[in-house]
C-alpha cells in the first residue's frame, strides 16, 4: 500500500527543500528523490491522522478550498496565455498562505529546471492528490490542460459539496445524543443525590427504576477516574487498531455498515468514484491506471478494495460481472453501467450520469436525515426520560403512603 512520506533535501546548490512524497518502501523514496537531482537528508513516514473526516470517507483535506482557488487561477492564467511560469510566479506573489506561496516557488524553480508542471505538483501530494497530478500530466501530454483545470476545479467543488452534506446529515443526532448524555450527567450529579437524601431520612422504599439510578449514580461518583482511564485506554487501542492496515479496513467496513449513514458514505463514494473516472477518462489516461490511481486515492479501504478487485479484471481481459462475494458495497448498477460504457466506449458520459444520479441521492438523503432518525431518537430519548421520571417519582408515592 503506498503511503505518504515526508523528507529533507538539498540540491546541488545547498538549498535546503523540504516536501512529501508517495511510495511504498524508505529505499523506493530514497531513489525517486535522488532521481529529481536531490540529495535526501531525512525521510519519514507520514502519521495516519484519524479524523472525523477520514471516517466518514472525507473528500479531500483542509486545504480544498486553496486547491480549487489554485486550479481556477492556472485554468484562467492559461487560457489567456499567460506562460505557466509566469502565471505560477503571480499565483506566488497572491498567496494567503506562506508556506503554499514557499511551494509555489520551489515548483517553479523546478519548472525551471526541465521538469513538467505534473512532476512539480506530485512532490506535493499533501496539496495535489494522485487524481489530480494524473489528470494534469494527461492534460499536459494532450494539450488540453485548461479543459482538465476546469474539470478539476468543479469536481473539488462537487467533492466539498458532498462533504458539507454529510457532516450536516450527522450533526443534528450527534448534538442530540451529546445534549441527552450531558442531561443524564447533570442529574446523576446533581439532582438525584438530593432526592435519595430525602427519601432516606423518610425511610421510604426504593422501587427498582430508583435503585438502579441511584446505584448508577454511587458508581459514577466513586469510581469516575476509573471511567475516565477506560474511555481513554479505549480510544487509545482503537487508534492503534485503526493505525494498522487490517484494523483500518475493519474500521472502515464497519463504518459502512452502520444504518443510513452507511448508506450515506456509500453513495458519497460512488459519486466521487464516477466523477473522478470521467475526468480521468476524458484526460486520456488508460483504464486500469485510472482505477489504480481512483484505488490509491479512495480514503475508504472497502471502496479501495473492490476498486483493486476491478482493476485486476481490466488487467485479465475479463468483465467486471456483478459478484456479490466482491462487490458487497458497490451497487449493481454502477458495475453495470461501467460495463456497458467500456463496451460502447462511452466511460465519460455514463459516469457523468452515474455522479449526477448519486449526487441527487445523497442530496435527498441528507436533506432528508433528520426525519429518518427522528423516530430511533424519540424512543431513545423517551426511554431515558421515562426512567429517569419513574426514578425520581415512584418513591413520592411511598412518601405519601409514609405521611397517611
Amino acid at each position: 500500500m503506498r503511503q505518504v512520506w515526508t523528507y529533507a533535501a538539498r540540491d546541488h546548490s545547498g538549498r535546503l527543500i523540504k516536501g512529501e512524497i508517495e511510495g511504498e518502501t524508505r529505499p523506493q523514496i530514497l531513489r525517486s528523490i535522488s532521481e529529481q537531482g536531490l540529495i535526501p537528508t531525512q525521510v519519514e513516514k507520514k502519521q495516519d491522522k484519524t479524523t472525523f473526516g477520514s471516517i466518514l470517507g472525507n473528500f479531500g483535506s483542509a486545504n480544498r478550498e486553496r486547491l480549487i482557488i489554485f486550479t481556477k487561477k492556472m485554468k484562467t492564467l492559461h487560457r489567456a496565455g499567460i506562460p505557466i511560469l509566469r502565471a505560477l510566479s503571480i499565483m506566488e506573489r497572491g498567496a494567503d498562505d506562506p508556506q503554499f506561496g514557499e511551494e509555489i516557488r520551489s515548483m517553479r524553480e523546478d519548472m525551471q529546471s526541465g521538469l513538467p508542471l505534473s512532476k512539480a505538483l506530485a512532490r506535493y501530494p499533501h496539496r495535489f492528490p494522485p487524481m489530480f497530478v494524473a489528470s494534469v500530466a494527461a492534460g499536459e501530454a494532450s494539450g488540453t490542460l485548461d479543459e482538465v483545470l476546469d474539470q478539476l476545479s468543479t469536481l473539488i467543488e462537487k467533492e466539498m459539496v458532498l462533504s458539507r452534506q454529510l457532516k450536516s446529515a450527522v450533526r443534528y443526532p450527534i448534538m442530540v445524543i451529546i445534549a441527552v448524555m450531558a442531561a443524564i450527567f447533570v442529574i446523576m450529579s446533581f439532582v438525584v443525590p438530593r432526592f435519595v437524601g430525602l427519601y432516606s431520612r423518610f425511610g421510604a422504599d426504593l422501587p427498582l427504576p430508583t435503585r438502579v439510578i441511584i446505584a448508577t449514580s454511587h458508581f459514577f461518583a466513586g469510581y469516575w477516574y476509573v471511567i475516565l482511564a477506560a474511555v481513554a485506554l479505549l480510544l487509545l487501542l482503537l487508534k492503534r487498531f485503526i493505525s494498522t492496515e487490517k484494523g483500518r479496513l475493519r474500521w472502515d467496513e464497519f463504518v459502512l455498515r452502520i444504518p443510513i449513514f452507511g448508506d450515506l458514505i456509500v453513495k458519497a463514494n460512488i459519486a466521487r468514484f464516477a466523477a473522478m473516472l470521467k475526468i480521468l477518462f476524458h484526460s486520456g489516461v488508460p483504464i486500469i491506471a485510472c482505477m489504480n490511481i481512483l484505488k490509491e486515492t479512495a480514503t475508504n479501504r472497502k471502496i479501495a478494495e473492490e476498486i483493486g478487485f476491478m482493476s485486476e479484471s481490466f488487467e485479465r481481459g475479463r468483465e467486471i460481472g456483478v459478484d456479490p462475494d466482491k462487490y458487497r458495497y458497490f451497487p449493481d448498477m454502477a458495475l453495470e453501467m461501467l460495463q456497458v460504457g467500456l463496451e460502447s466506449g462511452s466511460v465519460e458520459s455514463i459516469m457523468g450520469e452515474l455522479s449526477t444520479h448519486y449526487e441527487a441521492e445523497l442530496d435527498y438523503k441528507s436533506r432528508h436525515m433528520t426525519a429518518l432518525l427522528e423516530p430511533i431518537l424519540t424512543v431513545f430519548i423517551g426511554g431515558v426520560v421515562l426512567l429517569l421520571a419513574l426514578s425520581i417519582f415512584l418513591p413520592m408515592w411511598n412518601l405519601i403512603k409514609v405521611f397517611k
